[in-house]
């Protein structure tokens, strides 16, 4: 991997990810996250570059399969800048990581009218989830299941509920992606007494009867 180099363009973004879409295309993938963009973009180059994406999707034969996840260092790192780069280019679809926007943001996107809004812009572009509870200050919460982490807890669960009602109120499908997606250090504290896959596993277990009973009520 290495540090990123220096000076790539829009070109340089576009010739890679349609390498790695070539690639990744023998897997006859289910959905493809992708890390896209860079944050010390402009504008109007983030948006530039997801518009010839979805030209690069439709000629691969992966077209509707793409989710460019809100990544910090990434051209969606901001919800806000996010929400502004969905309206110049409204066909793309994402993948929510709301743990580094939270980060990002230093605070849960649920405490003002302007962060609800931005979030109900957002999340009808969500086609794939990446299920990991953060803090204001880390990107990773090492158990979330501490009651000192409960206003995060229920903030998550609740945006992650909130997409599933968008998936099915569209009717497009009748499916969304879920990954609990846990790292190891940094994302996971050093010496702590769950170390990172043990602890993805046990948001599996603890969130799939969740989300099984939300969608059963949205559904009757």
């Amino acid at each position: 991997m290495g540090p990123r180099p220096p000076g790539l363009t829009v070109e340089d973004h576009i010739q890679t990810y349609k390498e790695n879409l070539e690639a990744a295309k023998i897997f006859d993938p289910v959905v493809i996250n992708v890390q896209s963009g860079v944050d010390y973009w402009s504008r109007e180059d983030s948006i530039e570059f997801y518009r010839r994406s979805l030209k690069i999707d439709a000629e691969v034969g992966l077209e509707g399969k793409v989710c460019h996840e809100t990544h910090r260092n990434r051209s969606l790192f901001h919800p806000y800048i996010a929400a502004e780069i969905l309206r110049a280019v409204p066909e793309i679809r994402i993948t929510a990581d709301i743990s580094h926007w939270t980060c990002v943001c230093e605070r849960l996107l649920d405490i003002s009218p302007e962060d609800g809004d931005v979030l109900n812009q957002v999340i009808p572009h969500v086609q794939h989830i990446h299920a990991r509870i953060g803090t204001t200050q880390s990107s990773q919460c090492p158990d979330p299941t501490d009651p000192g982490y409960t206003k995060e807890r229920v903030f998550f669960e609740n945006t992650w509920k909130e997409v599933i009602r968008s998936v099915a109120a569209k009717g497009e499908r009748d499916w969304v992606t879920i990954v609990p997606e846990y790292g190891a250090y940094p994302y996971m504290p050093l010496h702590h007494a769950t170390n990172f896959s043990d602890l993805a596993n046990q948001e599996f277990r603890r969130l799939k009867p969740i989300f099984d009973q939300f969608t059963d009520e949205i559904q009757t």
